[in-house]
């Protein structure tokens, strides 16, 4: 297919999308940005933008800015991606010195402009869907997006809108995007339209940051409907500071490591959750490092890591105690034990460009214990909305979980809320969703109030998850 017709075919997907989101805009904004209640308050929509932003964009970026103080933030400019109505751009506003918000639909944005139009360092934009054209190059400290390619449909569109995000952005500076990580084959071959989007994988964002010559910082979540990329646009071109093979040989070393969620925590197991390897590396450039072109080896397996960067927050003060001041010249990694690996001692490296570049280290590994499934959300299944009712047809739990598998069903799969132990009337995986899905209908007389829930899979529970039970809805 030549790029002219690659190009035609992402403005034929644009234009669609503008349609679709003006005509949702028109309906029900807030419902359509934020899928909770029907009926939002001002107040309720908008504080769900504040979590969100304390939550997705802080931590990160004063992670990738040094410890950054907010009042410094201030100082920055910032592209929101896909701004709706101005869930969070408010909130945004009140933190940064320019925030310029965008979205293709231009019902959403004179929503916005109503809403947030005497503010004096908002700006509103609408655009094509497929670039940022209206912007400058190299222009913006930050550029951020969440929860807006999931209901993009094309591959090309998302492409498109993150190479011209990282076009905008200054050297230096950061681009932080969600995307819908699902590899599944029913997943990827099912139709996609303006609600249920396309994919864009690990595999393709890892693709895409080598050819934008850029630095990758992490990449959570992948396989996943919530993917979370970071990447910095290097001060200087990215291929030509190429880590030196005989300085890194002679300086690198693995100096610590942990399970990656827990720094007083050194044996790790070989699958479930915990089954990731926090190394903290000294002698490396972290300037010229990242998820891309540095490897773990692992006995005879060479991983590609999650994070390469500064340490992260909560391993601040354990390795400030170990490291003192040489704590902000060390680089962290996490990597994940792969599937299948034995239990045992086993010796651990960093990779560069394929060449060994530390001593080995070793680290114990140990069996892992049974994972555990987990809650991602629980809502309804008469209107998906998140209210919850005793009786009447709000009283069908629908929740979306992890950490099932083929061998689950109604069976196997039990639902606990507060001390009722419910048997679902269906498990399985949902397509449309890419994720599994178990309904379970609350039994007659339950307790109203605030109560926990908790999923079982065969014996093993998630972590409770808090539901609040209302009075019928007939």
């Amino acid at each position: 297919m030549s790029s002219q017709t690659v190009e035609a075919k992402a403005n034929e997907f644009a234009e669609v999308m503008k349609r679709d989101w003006n005509q949702r805009a028109s309906e029900n904004s807030r419902w359509y940005i934020n899928t909770v209640r029907l009926d939002q308050s001002e107040d309720e929509f908008d504080a769900t933008g504040l979590s969100e932003i304390n939550t997705l964009i802080l931590p990160e970026l004063i992670l990738m800015t040094g410890g950054r103080g907010l009042h410094e933030l201030g100082e920055l400019k910032f592209l929101e991606i896909g701004c709706g109505i101005g869930r969070m751009t408010k909130h945004l506003a009140a933190i940064f010195g320019e925030v310029h918000s965008t979205d293709v639909s231009g019902e959403m944005i004179r929503q916005a402009q109503e809403r947030l139009g005497h503010l004096p360092n908002v700006h509103l934009h609408e655009t094509s869907g497929v670039d940022f054209a209206a912007l400058p190059d190299g222009y913006f400290d930050v550029a951020f997006s969440a929860y807006v390619f999931q209901h993009v449909p094309s591959k090309a569109v998302i492409e498109s809108n993150i190479r011209d995000a990282y076009r905008v952005v200054k050297p230096g500076g950061i681009l932080r995007v969600h995307t819908n990580g699902v590899e599944a084959q029913s997943y990827a071959e099912a139709a996609k339209d303006t609600w249920s989007g396309a994919t864009f994988t690990e595999s393709e964002i890892r693709r895409l940051v080598k050819e934008l010559g850029a630095q990758l910082i992490s990449v959570y979540g992948a396989d996943t409907m919530f993917c979370w990329t970071t990447i910095q646009k290097p001060r200087k071109p990215f291929s030509s500071t190429k880590p030196h093979e005989e300085d890194t040989k002679n300086n690198c070393r693995i100096e610590f490591h942990a399970r990656a969620d827990d720094s007083a925590i050194q044996a790790i197991p070989t699958g479930g959750d915990d089954a990731w390897l926090s190394l903290v590396v000294s002698g490396l450039d972290r300037e010229v490092v990242d998820a891309n072109n540095l490897k773990v080896s692992l006995g005879n397996q060479f991983i590609t890591p999650r994070y390469v960067g500064r340490p992260r927050p909560h391993f601040d003060e354990a390795l400030q105690s170990l490291f003192g001041s040489a704590f902000e010249r060390l680089t962290y990694i996490e990597a994940r034990i792969p599937a299948g690996t034995s239990s045992g001692k086993v010796a651990v490296s960093v990779v560069l460009e394929s060449v060994e570049a530390s001593p080995g280290y070793e680290v114990e590994l140990i069996e892992a214990k049974p994972a555990a499934p987990k809650i991602v959300t629980v809502r309804n299944g008469f209107d998906y909305q998140a209210e919850i009712h005793a009786s009447g047809p709000k009283s069908l739990l629908r929740l979306f979980v992890e950490g099932l598998n083929d061998a689950a069903n109604c069976q196997n799969v039990n639902v606990k809320v507060g001390e009722h132990l419910i048997s679902p009337t269906f498990v399985g995986f949902v397509t449309d969703i890419a994720s599994y899905q178990v309904d379970a209908q609350l039994p007659v007389g339950i307790e109203l109030g605030a109560t926990t829930i908790q999923l079982l899979f065969e014996g093993v529970k998630s972590e409770s998850v808090g539901l609040a039970i209302n009075g019928s809805d007939v």
